[in-house]
Order: C-alpha cells, then structure tokens, then sequence
C-alpha cells in the first residue's frame, strides 16, 4: 500500500481498486520471484508507455533504496506519515493532500538517498555508501547498456525498403503494405577501445570504472579494456566471464602497479606498439579513463596520442577531476593531450557516468 502511494505521488494513477489488486497478486505470488511480483503489478498501475517506464523507474528506486526486506511481513512506513494529513480514503483516490513532511518531498528517504550517493564524487564516498552505491551501479549500468541493445535494434529498421517483399505480404491485407520489410544490411561492428588509469592518484575512481568497463562488455561484443600507470596490461579476455568480483581479484593480483604512479605517454607508446595494428583497425572510438597527472615526458604523450587519433573514430577523455569546482586543465599531461581529444568529460560520481550513453549510442 505504501508503494501504491508512493507511486500516485510521481503522477501514477493508484487509487483503491488498483491496490486492492496490488495486494491480491502479491499475496498470491510472493515477494520471493522479484521479477514476476513488479511484472503483476505493471499492469495495474499503468495504462500506458509512458506510465510502464515511469513505473519501471520508481519499482526499481523503491524497492531497491530502502531497508525493505521483501520477504518480511512487516508494514513499510512513509516519512511524514503520521502527521495530519487527509482521509485515507481520499489519499487512496488521488484526491486531498499530505500535509507537513510529505509535501516538502514526496520521495522516500531512501529515494533522496540514492539521488545523494549519485551525485557524490566517488573519493568522498565512505566504505558503508561504497557499498550500498556498488549496489545501484550495477543496476543503473545493466539498465544502460539494455537501451544500447534496444537503440542498435531500432537502428537496423531504417534504410531501403524491400519493395519486392512488402508487396508480396500486401497481398494478404488486400493490398495495404501494413507490414514493411527492409533491405538486409551487413551489421557494423560497433567497437569501443577503453584505457582505464589505475595509478594512486586514481585509486578512489578505479573500482567504479572498472564497474562501468565491465557492464559495457555486455553490449560491445568488440570490447578491447586495458590498464596502466607505470606499465599496460591489457584486461580484454578477463571481462568475458560474469563474476565481476573474480575479475576484480584477479586484476589486484595482476596489476602490481594498481596503485603506483602513472606514466601514460609511455603506456600509449606500449599500446601503439604491441596492440595497435590489429585493435586500431576499423576505426574504433577509443575511451581514455585518467586524470591526466602524467610523471613522464608529455611530448610523448602527445605523438603517441596523435597516432591513436588518426586511427580511431574519435577520443573520449574521462577525468574525474574536471567534476570539480573551478577545474582547469593545467596538468601537463592534459594540456599534451587536448589538442587530440573530441570529448573531454567528468567521471567523477555516477550521474557523470551515466551521461556517457549518448556518446556510446553513437559508437
């Protein structure tokens, strides 16, 4: 009944009947196959697209941000609840109002907080919202990369139409071309080459990076991730397996320069050399994860990165520094490298991060 109430207040259409439903199907199915319980409750509180993706949002956000054990019995309580407010009976229709603490926000406190956590720099972060922030990561991601996959399929239904075909099925509906048929094309592999700095100055970014990396390799099939700071090694076959923490623990074992300094026009310079033939073949659009705070020679940088720039579709530079009030990139590293970057970004909290699907839908 409170979600019922919480999703009204996001501009859903609950009243009475739709809870009383609510309640039948959760009753009758359990709240241990989360999948089945949200897909019950979708078609009772929304009548249509526009209210499934906004239900969709506020399941997650609900569910998953507040201490609600879903297979406990107990009653959930709204912030506010028991001040004066209006009927019961009103409030279930969608008609009066919540007085007091609940017309300051109508969000849980739980949905504040998630809101707070993505907008907090991830060096800020304590152990305790590390982890619940792992927790929403790794959902919000999934969601990501899922509308990539949708986007690339919608994609592919434009062009040339098969005329031939689509006259041939028109015959069956009287001759209206009800359905469209399009000419075959060969799909383009969609390819995406990422560097993640993993040095000290890094340290605090690294894990949710790493996060992001491997949540894309769901969606680019033609995934190549690397990792540097005084060397690079290349991490590209480690991401095919589905237990992020084995490849984490992997990596720490691995990398014994996970939290050295950086050298990253020689790391480039490495790259060039031993990967570059083959990975910059086809014109890849190449993701650059660092805060540019190079100890080695930044002419190096800057010819290594000229190389990589006449390969590649485009250079997208993640700095989690710039997320900062009053960031100038006065780095030595970052003024060798601007001249041949196309996007320089933020990855300094989660929201910047996500901000990223537009420039990967066009990878």
């Amino acid at each position: 009944m409170a979600f019922g109430q919480f999703a009204r207040s996001h501009g859903l259409k609950v009243g009475i009947q739709q809870t009383h439903d609510a309640v039948i199907a959760a009753r009758e199915i359990g709240f241990t196959n989360r999948s089945a319980f949200k897909f019950a409750l979708k078609p009772l509180f929304c009548t249509s697209p526009e209210e499934g993706n906004a239900f969709e949002r506020l399941f997650e956000l609900y569910w998953d941000t507040n201490p609600i054990d879903l297979t406990n019995k107990n009653k959930t309580t709204i912030q506010g609840a028991n001040k004066k407010q209006s009927p019961g009976s009103l409030v279930m229709m969608g008609q009066g109002k919540i007085e007091g603490e609940m017309d300051e926000g109508r969000t849980l406190t739980g949905a504040s907080e998630t809101e707070r956590l993505r907008m907090t720099d991830f060096s800020k972060l304590t152990s305790v919202e590390a982890h619940q922030l792992e927790k929403i990561a790794e959902k919000l991601f999934k969601e990501m990369t899922l509308r990539l996959r949708r986007r690339m399929k919608e994609n592919r239904r434009v062009g040339q139409i098969n005329m031939r075909r689509t006259i041939r099925r028109s015959i069956g509906y009287g001759g209206e071309p009800i359905d469209l048929f399009y000419k075959s094309q060969k799909a383009r592999p969609r390819r995406l080459v990422i560097l993640l700095d993993v040095s000290g100055s890094m340290d605090k970014y690294s894990f949710f990076l790493l996060r992001f990396i491997f949540a894309l390799r769901e969606h680019f099939r033609q995934l190549e991730a690397f990792i540097f700071s005084t060397k690079l090694i290349r991490i590209s076959e480690v991401l095919a397996g589905n237990q992020f923490e084995h490849v984490s623990g992997l990596l720490s074992q691995q990398a014994d320069n996970w939290s050295g300094g950086t050298r990253i026009g020689q790391c480039l310079e490495e790259f060039n050399e031993r990967y570059g033939k083959r990975i910059l073949n086809g014109s890849p659009t190449i993701i650059i994860l660092s805060d540019g705070l190079d100890t080695g020679d930044p002419e190096n940088l800057g010819r290594e990165l000229i190389k990589i720039q006449s390969r590649s579709k485009r250079i997208v530079w993640l700095n989690p520094l710039k997320g900062m009030n009053n960031y100038q990139p006065v780095q030595r590293g970052m003024i060798a490298a601007l001249p041949c970057i196309d996007d320089f970004r933020a990855a300094h909290n989660l929201s910047s991060l996500l901000e990223l699907e537009n420039i990967l839908e066009d990878v």
